[in-house]
């Protein structure tokens, strides 16, 4: 009944916060505090505090890594953590839950970054810049190019206003001030994943098959 509970609760904060990040990028604080504060009830009754610690600072290094790479925005991180509070443990997949919502989690990322690669390559997009060979593969799988017109929230420069090509895109920008400061008719862009709807998608996963990196494992390797 519990993991019920928890089940619940999570798929209803993340379906709230999946839909104001896919229409605005832009996610209140509270559906965070309710699953932290619902993970903190159950802990009462099912005493698994240390398994919460554990699980709580799991997902601490894991969203300082993802902090400091610049993968993960300020409620991607809430989120994650919020969510090690209310299921620290389950029992399909990797003993420490977040960990399986992680690696299928990564695992949506790579099947978007080579659908984003097989769009270049039917378009027939390059990029005309002078830039090292690794660089243009990195950025055919992260980027395409897009009309400065046609920007909005859901894109993310790889190039400042004078056209220099930064492989990692600055969350925090501007796009109405890019727009009016840029002088370039088409830039590269990325597209900004709405991460807390992969989060979800992963979450449900990892509640219905368990974690997929321990089952390809397995598959390949007999882990």
């Amino acid at each position: 009944m519990r993991f019920l509970i928890a089940q619940g609760i999570a798929l209803l904060s993340l379906t709230y916060g999946s839909y104001k990040d896919v229409k605005t990028r832009e996610i209140p604080d509270f559906p965070w505090l309710v699953m932290g504060a619902a993970g903190v009830v159950l802990r009462v009754q099912d005493h698994q505090w240390k398994m919460m610690a554990l699980s709580l600072g799991v997902s601490l290094f894991l969203g300082v890594i993802l902090a400091v790479s610049g993968l993960f925005g300020g409620a991607d991180i809430k989120a994650f953590l919020a969510l090690s509070l209310l299921i620290p443990t389950y029992p399909v997949g990797f003993p420490v839950f977040v960990v399986s919502v992680f690696n299928n989690l990564v695992v949506i990322r790579v099947v978007e970054i080579f659908v984003v690669l097989f769009y270049n390559l039917v378009k027939g997009h390059t990029y005309e810049g002078e830039i090292p060979w690794w660089k243009k593969i990195v950025l055919y799988m992260t980027g395409f190019p897009r009309l400065k017109e046609a920007l909005d929230y859901r894109f993310l420069p790889l190039q400042d206003t004078e056209g220099i090509l930064h492989l990692l895109p600055d969350i925090d920008t501007d796009i109405d001030k890019f727009k009016a400061e840029c002088e370039l008719k088409e830039i590269w862009v990325t597209y900004g994943s709405p991460l807390i709807a992969y989060m979800t998608v992963a979450c449900v996963i990892a509640f219905v098959k368990g974690d997929i990196v321990l089952h390809l494992m397995n598959y390949f390797i007999g882990f």
